[in-house]
């Protein structure tokens, strides 16, 4: 089940290819997996088919899906590529909210026990 926020400064495209990737990376959708149709997502969000035809797009242009006519899109088998892809697009976030932090005055022992305390919950 994919959910948007359609009162999010982020595209509603964007958002769900954030969702499927998200669900690929958690193990929720599997390499040969079917995705829903363009149709079928669209009413589903009750969007316009062509905003999740501009997501399936770039999910398909960035190897994350593939297509076999008549019959579907479907997950690559590419997790370690889409994992390395995630880690770079995180590295970016975390650099650029590492320097509003020191901006702020947040002091590097404050910046990596908050961290370390939200990996550790993370594990938990």
């Amino acid at each position: 089940m994919i959910e948007i926020d359609k009162k999010s400064d982020t595209p509603i495209y964007e958002q769900i290819a954030q969702r499927i990737i998200s669900q690929i990376l958690s193990g929720s959708l599997r390499p040969g997996e079917r995705i829903p149709s363009v149709r079928q997502l669209a009413r589903q969000l009750s969007v316009n088919p062509n905003t999740i035809q501009k997501s399936y797009a770039g999910l398909l242009e960035n190897g994350i899906i593939y297509s076999i006519k008549g019959k579907g899109d479907f997950v690559a088998n590419n997790l370690n590529a889409l994992r390395y892809m995630k880690k770079k697009e995180l590295i970016t976030e975390l650099v650029q909210l590492t320097q509003e932090a020191k901006q702020a005055g947040l002091w590097i022992d404050e910046l990596l026990s908050t961290v370390d305390s939200a990996y550790s919950e993370r594990l938990i």
